[in-house]
Formats: C-alpha cells, structure tokens, sequence
C-alpha cells in the first residue's frame, strides 16, 4: 500500500473525532452566550431598581439612624428581646405575669399582683428614659456620618457610649425579671412556663 495512502487513512479518523469535539465545544460556547443574554435583563430600569437600598423608603432613617420598630420600641420602653436569656429560663417578665392573671390563666395572691404591677411600672419608666438616651447618642452618630464630622476615635468615643447605655437598658430588664421570680412561688413559675409554652407539654395562650 501506498505510505501516502496509509497516513491518509490513519489521519482521516483523527480528523473527524476533531471535527466532532470541536462542534460540541462551539455548541457549549454558543450556550453559554445565549444562557448569558437570558440573564441579563432586559430592562435597565428594573435592573437599576432591584439595587434600591430597602432603607431609602423608609422615612426617618437618616436622622436616627435605626430602623422605625426600634425607635418604637426604645421609645415605649418595650423589651424587645433584651430579656430573653432570663423569660425562657424561669425569670419571667411582669408584663406578661399580669397578662396571665389576667386572662385567668395564672392565679396570683393581691400582694403578688400589687408587687408586679409596681415592678413593671418601675421598669417601664426606666426603660423608657434609658431608651431616650439611647436615641439622642443614635442620632448624634447619625448626624455626624450625614455631615462628615466624623473619625476612628469619635467613633469609638461614642459606640462605647452607646454600647453602656444599651447594656444599662438591659440591665432594666433582666434585673426586673429577678425582682417578679423572688415574688412567685415555684408552683406559680412552673404553672406560668406551662402557659408560656416553654415547658415540653405546655401550650402558650400569650403573644411572646
């Protein structure tokens, strides 16, 4: 046989399985464009919306700093959560020892309501000036980013400040969980975890 014809044959093979991968790879690489240009969108106005911050349509932000649930809530003295290492290990909170009695759910002697309602009246009051401190710090931060007065040591300076008065604030509130469990008996915080749920056979009545 001819060598010429030999070295024809034997690359005519190699030929096609080149022609073959080199179609799956333009293939794979026209995907890849078109899986590209799907994902691109369309409209660059609805691309430029999804980079919206959330925060901007929300009024007050810029001023406080803090998003409006929380200035509700420093502003009403609420818990927010500050007393949750305390309420879901039998330190339960005078609000919602009242709102047990209350409902029927948590027999208290008059003494013991009298003692928690003066607990919580305490506790309110505090926590809500405390929660006024908290705000002013927040809004002087706020207001020194927004005017460009502001360094690595005011910030400090003043995140320190803020940070004692959130540990003051919580301090309000688990200390005031202390006070209503060393006027409960154990009966009674067992009966009050039961309602709250917290126990693994009690069924909560009360909004947490």
């Amino acid at each position: 046989m001819n060598p010429a014809t030999i070295r024809v044959r034997s690359i005519g093979p190699f030929r096609r399985r080149a022609a073959a991968v080199g179609a799956a790879f333009a293939a794979l690489a026209a995907a890849a464009v078109l899986a590209g240009a799907a994902q691109t969108p369309a409209d660059p106005g609805a691309a430029a919306e999804s980079l919206r911050s959330p925060y901007a349509a929300i009024p007050g932000t810029a001023a406080s700093g803090l998003l409006p649930q929380e200035v509700e809530g420093l502003t009403k003295g609420q818990g927010m959560a500050l007393a949750l290492a305390a309420e879901v290990n039998g330190y339960p909170g005078p609000r919602h020892i009242l709102e047990a009695a209350t409902a029927g759910q948590l027999d208290l002697r008059p003494d013991q309501r009298e003692a928690v309602q003066q607990l919580y009246d305490r506790m309110l009051a505090e926590a809500k000036a405390k929660g006024q401190e908290i705000l002013q710090a927040e809004e002087e931060l706020a207001m020194r980013f927004r005017h460009g007065h502001i360094d690595e040591a005011g910030l400090r300076e003043m995140l320190y400040r803020i940070g004692e008065y959130r540990a003051e604030l919580r301090f309000i509130h688990l200390r005031t969980h202390l006070g209503t469990k060393a006027l409960l008996t154990p009966e009674q915080i067992a009966r009050y975890n039961a309602v709250r749920g917290y126990d693994a056979g009690g069924t909560s009545h009360l909004p947490h």
